[in-house]
């Protein structure tokens, strides 16, 4: 096993990180000149000079440090000569700064990046969704050293074996991912953190969020339908060929870090799964809390999204409770072909396991903030 951590930067989590199968941690300064998959507004605020003392720390610990050009646009900037001239310098920069991989989520940064430093080790990110043997080739044939499958796939076993047969590269999966599967809003919520992230970009709640909330206060199945990874399967993806599993968390503390990474390396936990996995679906009900009680122009309307979402502040999974064999339903069901409604297993594993959510609403609609009262969001 080897495990990928999300940092946060600070010094304790490195330390504490000795013992576990760690081979890196990642992350990226909270705005800089391309941006990243998570707003600034999330995100602890790190200089130039904390980031060089922090990767030196992690080497001296034996840890690598990747860095995230994890985005799914620079706005056409790729077009402009002075940007790709600044681009490779602030590359540059980052080697000299002891970085030892780049993640990226554009292909044209790959050969740029193996341009300046052909050793970097570069992974292709998840945001790019490379879900079958054909782009893992593709991506590899490019010069790809790691490809970080999207968690939409995590319960495709079918096709995670023929990926991983196609491929010689590196590959890693995603254990603890909180999205809502197959979320109509999957494509626009991986774009818009690329306009939040940047250098000068305002702090802001991103709409998306609000969906994803509003699923998990509607649907007890639907946190069990999430393509998170227990930390006692892991073995069932290392039988498959996998043995590299990303830890996210960039905006989470030291202390919730260093809980799920030790979860995980032990593979068992005995508690609630939402301790563990990344739940930043319970940002929107506090954020709509707070817009109501400032009795703005759409007070009323941030109240009813706000008992909407209620539930999921006592939403929990109790671990002990789902099968120890979960899994081997996926082994011989395809999720692409059957309808929920028609299915019902993670109904039945979210009957013995969910706490706090007693609503059914397969598919149903969410609450989600009118575009009109999107500029509240702005968390300035």
């Amino acid at each position: 096993m080897r495990l990928v951590v999300a940092t946060s930067w600070q010094d304790e989590l490195l330390h504490g990180l000795q013992g576990l199968p760690v081979e890196a941690v990642f992350g990226k300064l909270h705005e800089d000149m391309v941006g990243g998959g998570r707003p600034s507004s999330v995100l602890p605020r790190v200089d130039w000079p904390h980031m060089e003392s922090h990767i030196a720390l992690a080497h001296s610990l034996g840890i690598r440090f990747l860095y995230l050009w994890n985005v799914g646009t620079v706005a056409d900037a790729e077009y402009n000569a002075t940007f790709i001239q600044d681009l490779e310098e602030n590359l540059r920069a980052l080697v000299r700064a002891g970085i030892d991989g780049l993640v990226v989520g554009l292909p044209w940064m790959i050969p740029l990046a193996k341009g300046i430093a052909p050793d970097l080790e570069v992974s292709i990110s998840s945001f790019v969704h490379v879900d079958s043997p054909r782009e893992a080739r593709q991506f590899e044939a490019m010069g790809a050293d790691t490809i970080i499958l999207h968690q939409t796939g995590n319960r495709d076993f079918r096709t995670l074996r023929e990926i991983r047969a196609a491929v010689r590269c590196d590959l890693e999966l995603i254990a603890n991912n909180s999205c809502v599967y197959q979320c109509p809003y999957v494509c626009a919520h991986q774009i818009s953190p690329a306009f939040h992230s940047r250098t000068g970009s305002r702090p802001v709640m991103e709409y998306e969020l609000f969906w994803c909330a509003g699923r998990y206060a509607h649907d007890a199945a639907e946190i069990i339908r999430s393509r998170w990874i227990r930390p006692e399967d892991l073995a069932f993806y290392e039988e498959l060929g996998f043995d590299r599993f990303k830890i996210a968390g960039r905006g989470r503390s030291t202390a919730w870090l260093l809980r799920a990474a030790s979860a995980y390396a032990a593979r068992r936990y005995d508690g609630d799964l939402t301790d563990i996995i990344g739940m930043s679906q319970r940002a929107p009900l506090h954020l709509a809390r707070r817009r109501s009680a400032e009795n703005g122009p759409h007070a009323e309307a941030w109240g009813e999204i706000a008992q909407e979402l209620e539930p999921i502040e006592h939403l929990g999974v109790h671990n002990p409770d789902i099968p120890p064999d979960f899994l081997a339903f996926f082994a011989s069901h395809d999720c692409n072909t059957r309808s929920c409604r028609s299915c019902r297993y993670c109904e039945q594993v979210a009957r013995k396991a969910v706490r706090g959510v007693t609503r059914w609403q397969t598919d149903g609609p969410s609450a989600m903030p009118h575009p009109e009262m999107f500029h509240e969001l702005l968390l300035e």
